[in-house]
């Protein structure tokens, strides 16, 4: 193997040489732009976190506000009492031809429900196409 070395008038030998001192040195000096770099990814974290905890508290705000609208005259409105389904307020109310999951169904539909569980003094609206 033949390794050149050149040299200028300058320099010595022994200053060209790298050791491992001289490596641990220059890139001791270099940890500086380590730590704005740290600070920056600090930065960028806090600011999306913040927007994205600000973002669902928004979203959950507006997604919540969920209006129904009164009931009118030809309807009916039925308060949920303890051990009451949606079922048998449904099959207590409405008219012999139809079928019940039909009833369940309007009544949900009406009442902006997205499930069939009910809460004790909840009050439900029934639509007038259900009524006999």
């Amino acid at each position: 193997m033949i390794q050149s070395w050149v040299l200028s008038s300058n320099t010595s030998p022994a200053a060209r040489v790298h050791t491992a001192a001289s490596f641990k040195a220059r890139f001791a000096s270099s940890t500086q732009p380590a730590k704005g770099w740290r600070f920056a990814r600090i930065l960028f974290f806090a600011t999306a976190f913040v927007i994205l905890f600000t973002g669902m508290t928004l979203m959950r705000t507006f997604a919540s506000e969920q209006r129904i609208e009164p009931a009118s005259a030809s309807e009916q409105v039925l308060s949920v009492d303890t051990g009451d389904t949606l079922w048998t307020l449904a099959a207590s109310v409405k008219k012999d031809s139809m079928d019940i999951r039909d009833a369940v169904h309007q009544i949900m539909k009406r009442n902006g429900l997205t499930s069939s569980a009910l809460s004790s003094g909840q009050d439900l609206v029934v639509p007038d196409t259900i009524l006999p």
